[in-house]
């Protein structure tokens, strides 16, 4: 199973994380369909690079709030302290499921 890293490796690039960004470089090997692919797969990208320093990220979490269904919050990919600290800044008494 080849990743989106692997499939820009194919081209000669290497992308990195800078914030919610992926850097791929060199710039100037990125054709217009090579952009269009980073583009579409870039939350891919991010959750595979933030995957290679060694701590669990997922983009979706189950959130419990008392009084409340069960709900999913899905976003960007988080730590589960990550999610922890973006659940309870929304409901302050919420509680992650790991």
């Amino acid at each position: 199973m080849s990743t989106a890293i692997d499939y820009l490796a194919q081209y000669g690039l290497s992308a990195r994380k800078k914030g919610n960004r992926v850097v791929v470089s060199p710039r100037a090997l990125v054709t217009d369909d090579l952009q269009k692919y980073i583009r579409a797969h870039r939350l891919e990208l991010l959750a595979e690079l933030a995957a290679n320093d060694g701590i669990a990220r997922k983009t979706h979490w189950q959130i419990a709030v008392p009084g409340y269904r069960p709900t999913t919050m899905v976003g960007e990919p988080c730590t589960y302290e990550e999610a922890t600290t973006i659940a309870c800044c929304i409901w302050p008494d919420a509680e992650v499921k790991p």
